[in-house]
């Protein structure tokens, strides 16, 4: 949903210069980023699948979400200036649109749908996220 609101404005909006969005393609296993990294980007997915993750403290690898195409990451690092909280993989072969911080900020105050959406989206997946949290909760009890 996001891609779809932001590709309405790929060509009528000027406000995002071109050098804050790079394509970026990943192989299938291939990581994009790990737990812990400090960067200053997100992600929107073109096509393919990826999986976020974290490990528990046997190094147990955790599912906190499957992505698919139109779907954004990476986006709470640019929020909070910290560390990545999760690591992402790539599923299947993708293509992705990698946007700069600068290019995030300007998205967020010029186009108040695009901004509108990406609140929909953090609230999904928090849901996710506390979804797997009492999941892991249940699997510690037995």
């Amino acid at each position: 949903m996001i891609y779809l609101v932001l590709s309405k404005y790929k060509t009528s909006y000027q406000g995002v210069s071109m050098s804050s969005i790079t394509k970026e393609t990943f192989k299938a296993g291939e990581f994009i980023f790990f737990e812990g990294d400090i960067e200053s980007h997100f992600y929107i997915i073109e096509s393919g699948e990826i999986l976020i993750f974290t490990k528990d403290k046997t190094g147990k690898k955790i599912e906190i979400a499957r992505l698919k195409s139109g779907e954004t990451f990476g986006e709470f690092a640019l929020i909070d200036k910290g560390a990545r909280t999760a690591s992402a993989q790539a599923l299947t072969d993708c293509k992705m649109m990698k946007i700069s911080s600068e290019g995030y900020e300007l998205m967020l105050n010029d186009l108040p749908t695009w901004a509108s959406s990406m609140l929909t989206s953090f609230s999904s997946r928090l849901k996710q996220m506390n979804h797997a949290l009492k999941e892991i909760k249940a699997s510690q009890k037995n």
